[in-house]
């Protein structure tokens, strides 16, 4: 049984795996939750209080980023990357103002909980009213709350462009994209797999940005497949 440590994205906890852990095969998943950072160094530093190196790491979204983020700065605790839904781009100016106006906004006024409009863009338009993926979705939200957005809001404003640096990192990775992705788009994260020195990419079909929750068998296949090779 190999270790592999699996990174979440925004305002999402190890529920985000439900459906993949069961189906790996020879692999121990160890959860990182990095919910309490505040900055991306902070990240860093859970991260290295978490693994054994040299460490294969699984990250998704916000995660993602996380994961290669971690790996320019230590990239010889890394052995291998896979990153779900993400790159290595940083926010634009546009990105980061709508951040900290929402952020502003949530420090006056109650948060209500994620709304079905938002919870929407996230999905295939087939899962668009999927309980099980929808109802995940919310729970992951309720339970990390108001107080952990507007912590990871913060964190990701200060998201900067790394696709220079990941560009030249001599560590596999493996970059998996969703082709209807309205969020991360599956284009960007095919240039930057072919960017990177030991990238490879591979496209689900019929998936939106929550890949863990919408294609949990594909995923499994995918991790069981490159991680036994």
């Amino acid at each position: 049984m190999q270790k592999v440590y699996f990174i979440s994205g925004t305002m999402c906890t190890v529920d985000l795996w439900q459906f993949v852990f069961p189906k790996l095969e020879n692999i121990e998943p160890i959860y990182v939750d990095i919910t309490s950072a505040i900055s991306f160094k902070e990240i860093n530093t859970i991260i290295l209080s978490k693994i054994e190196e040299p460490a294969i790491i699984v990250g998704f979204s916000l995660g993602g980023f996380s994961a290669l983020n971690f790996a320019i700065h230590f990239p010889e605790k890394v052995k291998k990357l896979i990153i779900v839904a993400a790159n290595a781009n940083g926010l634009n100016e546009k990105e980061i103002l709508l951040r900290q106006s929402t952020t502003t906004f949530l420090e006056k006024h109650k948060y209500k909980g994620i709304s079905q409009t938002r919870i929407q863009q996230f999905l295939h338009p087939d899962n668009h009213h999927n309980k099980k993926i929808t109802g995940v979705i919310r729970k992951m939200d309720n339970d990390l709350g108001k107080e952990v957005l507007i912590r990871q809001l913060k964190a990701t404003s200060s998201r900067i462009d790394i696709s220079e640096q990941v560009s030249k990192l001599n560590t596999p990775i493996l970059f998996v994209s969703a082709k209807n992705d309205a969020l991360v788009l599956s284009e960007e994260i095919k240039k930057a797999a072919n960017r990177t020195l030991k990238g490879k990419f591979i496209s689900i079909k019929n998936c939106g940005h929550m890949i863990p929750l919408e294609k949990p068998q594909e995923l499994s296949n995918i991790l069981n497949f490159v991680l036994a090779n």
